[in-house]
C-alpha cells in the first residue's frame, strides 16, 4: 500500500473523534534570521527528520499534534497544529532579526486558539509543549517581561497564561546562557539545552534527536495508559548539555 493511501486512510479515521480522547500539544518555534542563512538547508532536514520519525510510529503520530513556527523581525505559523502524516513541511527560509517578544506573543496567540479548537471537537488536552531554537541573542530589550506577560502563570493572583506551555530553550552558536536559563518553564519542570558543538548541522542534529525522542517517548505514554511529557536527554558525544532553569 503507498504512503499516500496510507496517510489518506488515516485522515479518514481521524474525522470521527472519540469523545475525550488525548491529544499533546507540540510547538516547534525555530529561528530564521540573518544568521541562519548558511545553515537553512540543515534546519530543514532536520525538520523533516523530525516528521519522518514521528509519521513512522503511527501510535505517536495519533496522539502528537505539531505546529511549527519561525521567528526574525516578526513570527508566523509555517505549519497549523497537525498530525504529521496529515501534509508536508513547506521550507523555512531566512527573513531578518531575532525579535523574541514576537515569537512569545504569537505562541501564546496560537496556543489558545489550538487549545480552543480542540476542545471543541471533543479532545481533551494535555499540557503544550514548545520547543524553541534560537542561535542568537535577542535583538528586543523586552523580552524578559513579553515572555512572563504572555506565556507564564501566577498562582497566587491567577494572573497569566493558565495553560501556559512547557517551553524548552535549545541554544546554539551565539545564543546567550543567561538568556536561555530564564526562559525554561515551568521551573519544577523546565529544561534548557545548550550546544557545544563546532558546526551548526551537528548541533541541529542533536537538538532534532532530543525533540524526536520526547515526542515519541511522550506519544507512546497515553497509550500506555499513564500520559506524561518527559524531556529526553542529549546522546552522548552529541556535543549538547542539559541543564536546570534559572527563572526569575
Amino acid at each position: 500500500m503507498s504512503e499516500e493511501r496510507v496517510s489518506n486512510e488515516q485522515v479518514r479515521e481521524r474525522s470521527h473523534v472519540e469523545q475525550g480522547q488525548i491529544v499533546m500539544p507540540f510547538y516547534l518555534i525555530c529561528d530564521v534570521s540573518g544568521s541562519m542563512y548558511g545553515d537553512m538547508p540543515a534546519l530543514n532536514d532536520s525538520v523533516q527528520r523530525l516528521r519522518r520519525a514521528v509519521v513512522a510510529e503511527p501510535v505517536v503520530d495519533d496522539v502528537a499534534q505539531i505546529c511549527i513556527m519561525s521567528f526574525s523581525d516578526s513570527a508566523k505559523v509555517v505549519l497549523p497544529l497537525q498530525q504529521m502524516s496529515e501534509t508536508a513541511i513547506p521550507a523555512l527560509s531566512v527573513v531578518g532579526g531575532t525579535n523574541y517578544g514576537a515569537a512569545f506573543r504569537l505562541l501564546a496567540q496560537t496556543i489558545a486558539s489550538d487549545n480552543a479548537s480542540l476542545k471543541s471537537k471533543g479532545y481533551r488536552v494535555y499540557r503544550p509543549c514548545a520547543f524553541f531554537l534560537s542561535d542568537g541573542a535577542p535583538g528586543d530589550g523586552d523580552w524578559h517581561q513579553t515572555f512572563t506577560d504572555t506565556l507564564t502563570y501566577d498562582r497566587a493572583s491567577g494572573r497569566g497564561m493558565k495553560g501556559h506551555p512547557i517551553f524548552v530553550p535549545f541554544g546554539f552558536r551565539d545564543a546567550p546562557d543567561d538568556v536561555l536559563k530564564r526562559l525554561a518553564y515551568p521551573p519544577e519542570r523546565g529544561k534548557w539545552y545548550k550546544a557545544k558543538t563546532s558546526t551548526v548541522e551537528q548541533a541541529l542534529n542533536g537538538i532534532i534527536d532530543i525533540i524526536m525522542k520526547t515526542v515519541i517517548t511522550s506519544g507512546m505514554s497515553v497509550h500506555a495508559g499513564q500520559p506524561t511529557m518527559t524531556l529526553q536527554p542529549p546522546a552522548p558525544g552529541s556535543g549538547i548539555e542539559q541543564y536546570d532553569p534559572d527563572w526569575v
